[in-house]
Parts: structure tokens; C-alpha cells; sequence
């Protein structure tokens, strides 16, 4: 069975979404974050290592309503949304 070119386009634009979306994982590294859980729950640390496969995201110093954590693993799936300021990801690409 052959491929269309519609069909090679649309798995091109998809490979190349993934490549700048890994980009921008690893440019994560070392940022201080604000990190907005599931159930409402804010929490704020800095990405040390999100997993390729994005299912993780491996932090340190969080900071919890309930306490500071030295390291910890964020499960995607709980994480609603994660900000970043802009000046941080540029400080990570100077590195």
C-alpha cells in the first residue's frame, strides 16, 4: 500500500512538530516554573529533566502548599499547565 503525498506531508509536519517539541522540552531544563495541578493545586520548581516520551517530568526544589520537596517526579497526566517566564527559557539556550 503507498503512501499519498498528502498522507508523506502530513507525516512530515507531524515528525517536525515532534522534533521542535523535544526542543522545547530540553530548553525546559533548569527553569523555575509555576505548575498548576490537577484538583486545583499550585505548585512552583524548577524542571530538572522532562522525559522524551513526556509522560514525566523530573523536578527539584518543589514547592507545595503543604511543604518544599528537594526532588520529585510530576505525572503529565496531572499537570494542567505549566508557565514559564520567556527570560528563562533564553537563559537555558545561552547554556
Amino acid at each position: 500500500m503507498e503512501k499519498t503525498e498528502n498522507e508523506e506531508e502530513e507525516q512530515r509536519k507531524r515528525a517536525d512538530a515532534r522534533i521542535k517539541y523535544l526542543m522545547f522540552l530540553s530548553k525546559l531544563s533548569g527553569s523555575q516554573t509555576d505548575i498548576e495541578m490537577y484538583e486545583n493545586t499550585n505548585v512552583r520548581a524548577t524542571i530538572t529533566a522532562p522525559q522524551a516520551n513526556s509522560e514525566h517530568f523530573i523536578v527539584s526544589n518543589l514547592e507545595t502548599p503543604i511543604g518544599k520537596v528537594e526532588k520529585a517526579v510530576l505525572r503529565s497526566s496531572d499537570i494542567v499547565r505549566i508557565t514559564v517566564a520567556a527570560s528563562e527559557i533564553l537563559r537555558n539556550k545561552e547554556k
